[in-house]
């Protein structure tokens, strides 16, 4: 007989291809996947997976065993939440998935006074770009910046997200100060890679390009911490989120005149979640927070 712990690390190599990624999701380390999947194929007494140039590929029997364990998977995410939403108090893990920009310049900061209020609560954040999957149980609550389709998840609107062009102050000395939207196209951008801008958080950033048609991307960052740093030292001129960046001095808005489109943030759960206590706070909490932001317009 296998353990389902076991099954968990099965289906995460089943969906990630490899060792490495597997440990990323499930948070442990490569050789524990490694052993625990010795330990299934000799409880199974067959191979499970391929190695590749691609990766691990899936045998023939792994396939069979994924269909039995997907079912395994569910009853117990069904069971966990059950387990967990019969409880009234705000108490337990909470576990928020959101944009790393948002994680590190809203989320976090706001962290000490939340947990401040709910002493039975502990917060995981994973800041990540990549899409969570809510039904498997991947996240609790996963900050989104349109509007989740389908009826299958419970989707809360929380405001607009509001952009801005920036600089810092010594760019603007050094190159001077773009007056017109054309005038962009002499200076240099600080833009996100294209596999990154290509994703629905990030795709708003392609109008900073469009609006400086023959301006030099000089630099291209994978996170928004990363933009913001570049964009503080002098390296380029980058379009921002106006919350991100209110009241720091590194900043200096560039045509605050100029139009320029908004992302709706939602905050996102699985239905079975939704009266949860530690559910509600957090969702309860997240949407002040967003509110409380004056750059934000609900």
């Amino acid at each position: 007989m296998f353990e389902w712990s076991d099954l968990r690390i099965f289906l995460a190599i089943y969906r990630t291809g490899s060792h490495a990624s597997a440990a990323r999701a499930l948070r442990v380390a490569p050789t524990t996947v490694g052993r625990r999947l010795t330990s299934l194929e000799a409880a199974v007494g067959s191979r499970l997976f391929t190695r590749t140039p691609e990766g691990l590929m899936p045998t023939a029997t792994a396939r069979a065993l994924a269909v039995r364990a997907e079912r395994v998977e569910a009853e117990a995410i069904e069971a966990e939440r059950e387990l967990t939403g019969a409880d009234a108090r705000p108490t337990g893990s909470v576990r928020i998935t959101c944009p790393d920009g948002f994680a590190a310049y809203m989320l976090a900061p706001a962290l000490p006074a939340f947990l401040t209020a709910h002493p039975g609560l502990s917060v995981e954040v994973r800041a990540d770009i990549r899409p969570v999957d809510l039904r498997r149980g991947e996240a609790d609550v996963a900050l989104e910046v349109s509007r989740p389709r389908g009826r299958a998840l419970v989707a809360r609107r929380l405001g607009q997200e509001r952009y801005g062009i920036y600089a810092a102050p010594a760019y603007l000395e050094r190159r001077g100060t773009p007056r017109t939207a054309r005038d962009l196209a002499s200076h240099d951008l600080i833009s996100y890679e294209s596999d990154v801008e290509r994703m629905s958080p990030f795709r708003i950033w392609g109008v900073l390009r469009r609006m400086a048609v023959g301006a030099r991307v000089a630099v291209r960052v994978s996170n928004t911490a990363t933009l913001h740093s570049a964009c503080a030292a002098g390296a380029g001129i980058g379009l921002l989120t106006t919350s991100f960046v209110r009241g720091d001095p590194r900043f200096v808005q560039v045509l605050p005149r100029v139009e320029l489109p908004m992302n709706e943030l939602w905050a996102v759960t699985h239905p079975d979640l939704r009266s949860n206590a530690r559910i509600v706070a957090t969702l309860r909490w997240l949407e002040q927070l967003v509110q409380q932001s004056e750059p934000w317009k609900a």
